[in-house]
């Protein structure tokens, strides 16, 4: 089990690399972004952290492929040598849920996948693995990996005590993605109500939690949510948390 002191200060390191976030999307620091992620996967307690985009080409049944990573520059290599994308079962599984989900939920009785984890795990990915997909606009799909070597008695507490802070991580992590390709600001303006319910589901919490925080009805938070996911023109609510943040609409003090 982690200690309660360990705990607490995974959960400080957290908060302090969703402002390191924060900075580099708003261009408050120009820092490279894979050393970004390796600086605060060694300080959240963390073997590597991993995000990967793939976007359908238009031209046929091809795909683009963006990713930073910290893993080794071998395992990469192997990565691609293997052609891995095309039996990647944390982009396959990630794929069809909008959920995270761990690693040991993938497929245990496909060879494929199991010939993969080892292999992976070969090349020190990590021993445990947790997954949040990331669904966008016209097909393209992201997942944010956050890996570890901890003990399965170990690793149990720190996924449900820092779930919330990984997704908002995810989040904007996908956002500071965007930034070499200068994804366009949309011309929206969200209420109020529709930025602080916004934030809130960033940050992990459900319809009925939002409602309770700003004393509103379920059906009142849904259609602020549903209003900004429209305005932001996206898929879903982590898409659209991730494009608001990329695009500088929600204002900077709210972000931190």
């Amino acid at each position: 089990m982690l200690s309660l002191s360990k705990t607490l200060d995974i959960a400080i390191h957290i908060r302090t690399a969703t402002v390191r976030l924060t900075d580099t999307i708003l261009g408050d620091h120009d820092h490279d972004p894979t050393e970004t992620l390796r600086t605060i996967a060694s300080e959240i307690g963390l073997t590597n952290i991993a995000y990967m985009r793939v976007s359908p080409d238009q031209r046929g049944d091809a795909c683009s492929v963006f990713s930073i990573v910290t893993f080794s520059k071998l395992w990469q290599q192997r990565y691609s040598l293997k052609k891995y994308l095309r039996y990647d079962p944390v982009i396959s599984y990630g794929q069809k849920t909008d959920e995270p989900f761990d690693w040991v939920d993938l497929p245990a009785d496909d060879p494929a996948t199991n010939a993969f984890l080892a292999d992976a795990l070969n090349h020190n990915v990590g021993r445990n693995g947790l997954s949040v997909p990331l669904h966008g606009r016209r097909g393209v799909f992201s997942v944010v990996s956050f890996t570890n070597d901890l003990s399965k008695q170990e690793w149990e507490p720190y996924k449900s005590s820092n779930l919330n802070s990984l997704k908002l991580l995810a989040v904007l992590i996908d956002a500071v993605s965007h930034i070499n390709f200068k994804l366009p600001s949309p011309q929206v303006h969200l209420s109020n109500r529709e930025e602080q319910c916004l934030l809130w589901a960033a940050r992990g919490k459900t319809y009925q939690e939002i409602a309770t925080i700003h004393g509103l009805a379920f059906g009142t938070v849904k259609t602020h949510l549903d209003a900004a996911r429209h305005k932001l023109q996206c898929m879903n609510l982590t898409h659209a948390a991730a494009v608001a943040f990329a695009t500088g609409v929600f204002p900077a003090e709210a972000l931190i």
